[in-house]
């Protein structure tokens, strides 16, 4: 078995297990308890992107940074500020003879206690004009930072995506696995009652049933190690399909089928990952929006011009109105409105530089890390290809391998039967062609991993993801999840 490359069943179950617990909780779909689920791969992904929390999360980044770009645009239109008061309002009344209060023409008026109250309205309409790139660059960053989100939500489902194929194909193994070694155990258990006849017959020598006996433990220990493994790959494929407990899942392949198919030029693969890999759109993208908030913050730095309407309305209940409010205006008693032009400036001290160093920061932070892409992804996607052409040649070596060990098996069976064969033999015999049969059907699961990891490396699984994450979600059609 290859011990290198190839993951072991113990390892694979292991890391279901591992995966099971990260991923536990979650709603499950209304399946009765005690009832089987027959799933197909695709299937079993399309259940795991509708309900994985890691999706539904990138998601909610797409929508929190879409919020953000409609406030990038609202931006640009007129906005209001408003500020009402309350108040204590001081006397300021002049009375005529009658008695009753009369419009001041001066500002001579008996000016006496607080004894009255007053209300005030002040308006301010502001519609930017000019901000020397501020909004424009608010703008570009919030629409370039939606799709650095999407992408970064296309890489959360393609990380689900191959963990669910994984898993699926960890639980096909096992299946195999628990039906072959169950078949050599049963092969084990008749050998044994025919060397129990020979042994009273006198034609076989206790030690041999010992160490058939002792073959047979060891087949054993397998067959428990396949039945745990299938029962933890089972049960990864149900919490992430949103099953209830108690559900079995089952594929719908009967076997794990190696379907060897012509690899292309490892060339076609990394043009596709450099096309198609959502790591690029995102870095891209968000370097895009990174250098747009350095502009931004740049234009922090100067005015706002504005074209405004200001207006202001104040009531007492103990003032009189001046009339010659061409010179006099009483804060208290008024109203007026009329249109603006003017400057906004924040003055800050250092405030706005700190902010044109962080946004650089950020810019130089997401270079190297495209940097690293650039370099890491082709290595990644020629790592895949190699392990997918090493399983491709384990899966033929080790198929010529059985065909050699049914014959061994053959040979030893017809000479144990005559009476002329060695118990060992045969045991190693049935033990060997049950061991080429499961390094071959690990062989046929490293080369479907395989080219699950290497379509995903190179994003070639990105096309089939979104329109299954376009059927998930029936509000997305498949356009607006790939832009």
């Amino acid at each position: 078995m290859n011990r290198r490359r190839g993951a072991s069943p113990v390892r694979v179950g292991l890391c279901a297990l591992s995966l099971v617990l990260a991923s536990a909780g979650g709603a499950a779909a209304q399946t009765p308890q005690g009832s089987t689920v027959v799933l197909s791969v695709r299937d079993a992904v399309k259940a795991a992107l509708t309900r994985s929390p890691e999706v539904k999360g990138a998601a909610l980044d797409v929508e929190a940074f879409l919020a953000k770009k409609q406030q990038a645009d609202g931006a640009r239109w007129p906005q209001l500020t408003a500020l009402g008061v309350v108040g204590p309002s001081a006397e300021a009344e002049r009375l005529d003879g009658s008695g009753l209060s009369t419009p001041l023409r001066s500002i001579n008026a008996r000016e006496g206690t607080v004894n009255g109250a007053f209300g005030r309205l002040d308006l301010l309409l502001v519609q930017p004009i000019y901000t020397f790139g501020l909004i424009d660059n608010l703008r570009a960053a919030a629409e370039h930072g939606v799709r650095a989100q999407k992408a970064g939500r296309d890489k959360t489902a393609s990380e689900v995506g191959l963990r669910v194929r994984e898993a699926y194909t960890g639980l096909l193994l096992f299946k195999e696995l628990g039906s072959l070694l169950g078949d050599f155990h049963e092969q084990l258990i008749k050998a044994g009652e025919r060397l129990d006849l020979l042994q009273e017959g006198g034609f076989a020598a206790e030690q041999d049933l010992f160490k058939l006996r002792a073959f047979q433990g060891e087949l054993e220990k397998n067959i428990n190690v396949a039945a745990r493994g299938h029962s933890i790959a089972a049960e990864a494929l149900r919490v992430w399909t949103g099953r209830p407990p108690g559900v079995m899942i089952e594929p719908s392949e009967s076997r794990l089928a190696a379907d060897l198919e012509p690899l292309a030029p490892l060339e076609s693969f990394v043009e596709d990952a450099r096309a198609k890999r959502p790591e690029f759109t995102q870095l891209a993208e968000g370097l895009r929006a990174r250098r747009a908030l350095v502009e931004a913050a740049r234009a922090r730095a100067w005015p706002m011009v504005f074209f405004g309407i200001q207006g202001s309305v104040a009531q007492a209940t103990n003032r009189d109105r001046v009339l010659n409010d061409a010179y006099i205006s009483d804060p208290l008693q008024h109203a007026y409105i009329g249109p603006v032009l003017g400057l906004k400036y924040d003055l800050d001290f250092g405030v706005s530089a700190g902010r044109v160093r962080e946004a650089e920061a950020e810019v130089g932070k997401l270079e190297a890390l495209r940097m690293q892409a650039v370099d890491g992804i082709p290595l990644q996607v020629a790592k895949a290809y190699g392990e997918v052409r090493e399983a491709a040649q384990n899966v033929g070596a080790l198929d010529r391998a059985h065909v050699n060990a049914k014959q061994w098996v053959v040979s030893a069976s017809a000479n144990f039967d005559l009476g002329i064969g060695d118990t060992k033999d045969l045991a190693d015999a049935v033990l060997a062609l049950a061991k080429t049969r499961a390094e071959y059907l690990q062989a046929v699961f490293n080369y479907r991993v395989g080219l699950a990891r290497l379509d995903n490396a190179a994003g070639r699984d990105l096309e089939e993801l979104r329109a299954l994450m376009a059927e998930a979600y029936p509000s997305l059609t498949t356009a607006e999840v790939s832009r």
